[in-house]
């Protein structure tokens, strides 16, 4: 090639990434350009799901777009993961995810870690245990005994099959020597609806989160007996944790709330959200709310998330294959 046509072949090369790089830019710049689309995977009135509502409302502020949430709970996350396969990767739709994904991931086949997009992560959450106040249930120990007393004659209220809050309970099973059926599962649309439920003496047990019980803690009607943490809890100092009440479990394993998005959503696009997603978290009116319910702060970008969905994913699949509830 002579060296007026190099020459030219240059220029037209680095016009072309100009172009290139001023249209990612521009997409950045411009995002969204048109409303979002936010798709839970649990009823209304759960952790997940007020946590989203108060982030779209924060979003919608920042963004001049309005946020659409839908709810579409079943299957643990698999209908809304449907939704997401059918959504356009264009950068307007996104998704709520936690770690009761993972085990549904595990259990249907029907999705998996690399079905969606893992744009950012937005806090971490302990588990808990409670019960009705007037249910004779004092503490951990007096819930196993009353078990192991009679087999059967107790339920446990939670999210889905599978899910994170399942395989804590499993955690505690295991290390409180409960038999299969000592303690029975009873699976709900939310972690909401399975407090409800116990609220209503449905069930005797629920494992949930600080913010969605506290307000029946501080009414009298719920007892929290223990926190699978390492610390206890600043807003409930009274409660033990699972390792003071004589309960060796990962405090590792712990809820996450985050986003995911459609395969093939552009990563400008999942960088534009998770950017505007970050000033969100930083807001008074959500920093509240993170620390009334005792969330702990966990933004991720998207590589850190990816990540660390990936070493979580790890982490179900020993956890139920070990306790006898894999694929």
């Amino acid at each position: 090639m002579g060296g007026d046509k190099m020459n030219k072949f240059k220029v037209v090369a680095a016009a072309a990434l100009l172009s290139v790089t001023g249209a990612v830019q521009g997409s950045a710049q411009d995002y969204p350009g048109g409303p979002l689309r936010y798709v839970l995977h649990v009823e209304p009135g759960g952790a997940t799901d007020v946590m989203g509502r108060r982030l779209a409302e924060q979003l919608q502020k920042q963004l001049g777009e309005n946020v659409i949430v839908e709810n579409r709970p079943g299957g643990s996350g698999a209908r809304q993961m449907a939704q997401l396969a059918r959504a356009k990767p264009d950068g307007l739709t996104l998704g709520s995810v936690t770690a009761s994904h993972l085990g549904m991931f595990q259990q249907s086949g029907q999705f998996n870690i690399e079905s969606v997009e893992w744009a950012c992560n937005l806090v971490l959450e302990p588990y808990l245990l409670t019960v009705r106040a007037d249910s004779g249930i004092e503490s951990m120990q007096d819930l196993v005994a009353k078990a192991k007393a009679s087999p059967g004659s107790l339920s446990v209220a939670g999210f889905g099959e599978a899910s994170g809050g399942h395989i804590a309970w499993l955690m505690f099973g295991e290390s409180a020597q409960l038999a299969d059926g000592d303690i029975n599962w009873v699976p709900y649309n939310s972690v909401g609806d399975a407090v409800v439920a116990t609220l209503g003496g449905h069930n005797n047990i629920a494992i949930s989160y600080i913010g969605l019980v506290k307000q029946h803690v501080d009414a009298g009607t719920l007892k929290v007996i223990g926190i699978m943490s390492d610390t206890r809890s600043e807003i409930m100092p009274d409660v033990p944790t699972f390792a003071e009440a004589g309960f060796d479990v990962d405090t590792r394993w712990q809820q996450f709330r985050g986003i995911i998005m459609p395969k093939g959503t552009p990563p400008e696009a999942q960088q534009a959200l998770c950017a505007e997603v970050e000033t969100a978290l930083q807001t008074p009116e959500l920093q509240k709310y993170i620390t009334d319910s005792a969330l702990i702060p966990g933004y991720m970008p998207t590589e850190e998330f990816t990540d660390f969905a990936k070493a979580q994913e790890t982490a179900t699949k020993t956890w139920l294959d070990r306790l006898g509830h894999g694929q």
